[in-house]
């Protein structure tokens, strides 16, 4: 049996500066590589065809979905990955994905895509087949159309995206974006996709009303709910976020209780409420949430979230709750859980250490607290609880 061709579909502009970083290392891995450049003044087109590229031009037109579907239209392959100029996989992640395609039709290949500077992780659809019913839609954080009956493949591969190190880059393509879904929602005022996106702009350029005020309109569309369970709890989430930085706590604890009673088990939504009434000392109320939230786990990536510092914060908020409501063995042990989640976090050593040392276990509080003091000498809180323990022996 003849191997299926692999190709590589990048769209790029001015990106000379990454491309050791992002098309170098696979260049040759892959059958095909088609560059697709919008309008570089920095010698892009002519490094990627130095490293093998298929190189084409494409007028920019607003319209990243444009773009792609101009990549999608040049190339030959029989199976397509698509890579930004600010991502990269490894020579060994193509030879995987090779092995992860199927044999027997179409599918949809996800991978799990990275954010360098936040941790955040997130599932995407990055391979398919070549196909005209295949396609991207959208201006901006376009989405990949293909039939619904063909099957969801996860893949190990991994997708490193640096390209949020810069904070005043990160601003300008924030609000560059946001003039995109403008665009988009002019076209249809109810596209719950872009209602969310629209919204997490504005989150990140700290319009947290008008966040807020996308979010509750978008809460309002039962067909978002129909279409994209994820998207509605993520979408909840961050209205209630928006409305408690815009300081209007009251409403962000009437959108998550809203959201709670419709997925009363969601585990990011449970995490969520735990964190409100922890910030406002409700300890009992935020340990039951925590508690439940790592029963169920926090589901799938759908946004930039990092699941391994969220459950790290859950196992610790529980902790110190627990601790405030006199419950000191299991606080013990929800913080021991985040010690072992992050063993690099100093906070919950010398938390774990305090709880420790009132149940009188006072050898591990003592290692805790050596272990802390060796990463931060000057650590006082360490010092003092270590000094009480000297003087008590």
């Amino acid at each position: 049996m003849n191997r299926p061709r692999l190709g590589l579909v990048m769209i790029l502009r001015d990106e000379a500066a990454n491309l050791a970083r992002s098309l170098a290392p696979v260049s040759s891995s892959f059958d095909e590589v088609v560059v697709v450049d919008t309008g570089s003044k920095d010698g892009t087109p002519e490094m990627a065809a130095a490293l093998g590229a298929k190189v084409y031009s494409f007028t920019w037109t607003d319209d990243f979905s444009a773009a792609r579907n101009f990549s999608l239209a040049q190339a030959t392959a029989g199976w397509l990955f698509w890579l930004d100029g600010d991502n990269s996989i490894t020579p060994q992640d193509v030879q995987t994905l090779r092995q992860s395609l199927p044999a027997g039709g179409p599918a949809i290949l996800w991978a799990l895509e990275r954010v360098a500077k936040t941790g955040g992780q997130l599932w995407q659809k990055r391979c398919f087949p070549r196909s005209p019913e295949v396609r991207f839609r959208g201006r901006v954080h376009e989405q990949l159309i293909h039939p619904p009956e063909w099957p969801s493949l996860p893949t190990p591969v991994v997708v490193e995206h640096w390209g949020y190190d810069d904070p005043a880059r990160n601003q300008a393509k924030g609000a560059y974006y946001l003039t995109l879904l403008e665009q988009m929602l002019a076209d249809d005022p109810r596209d719950h996709y872009a209602l969310f996106q629209a919204a997490r702009c504005h989150f990140n350029l700290r319009q947290f009303n008008q966040a807020a005020g996308r979010l509750a309109y978008l809460a309002t569309l039962p067909q978002a709910r129909r279409a994209n369970p994820e998207l509605w709890v993520h979408a909840h989430c961050l209205w209630a976020q928006s409305l408690e930085q815009a300081g209007r706590g009251r409403e962000a604890e009437a959108a998550l209780e809203r959201l709670l009673k419709d997925m009363p088990e969601h585990g990011l939504a449970l995490y969520q409420r735990g964190r409100m009434a922890y910030d406002h000392g409700r300890w009992e109320t935020a340990a039951g949430c925590f508690e439940r939230a790592l029963a169920r786990g926090l589901g799938a990536p759908l946004v930039d979230i990092d699941p391994g510092k969220t459950l790290f914060l859950a196992e610790y908020f529980l902790g110190r709750s627990l601790e405030r409501l006199g419950r000191a063995p299991e606080a013990a042990q929800a913080l021991a859980r985040a010690v072992a989640r992050d063993p690099r976090n100093l906070a919950s050593r010398t938390d774990l250490a305090r709880v420790l040392i009132s149940l009188a276990r006072l050898q591990e509080a003592r290692a805790h607290l050596e272990r802390v003091l060796e990463e931060r000498p000057g650590d006082r809180q360490a010092k003092d609880l270590l000094a009480g323990l000297e003087r008590a022996a």
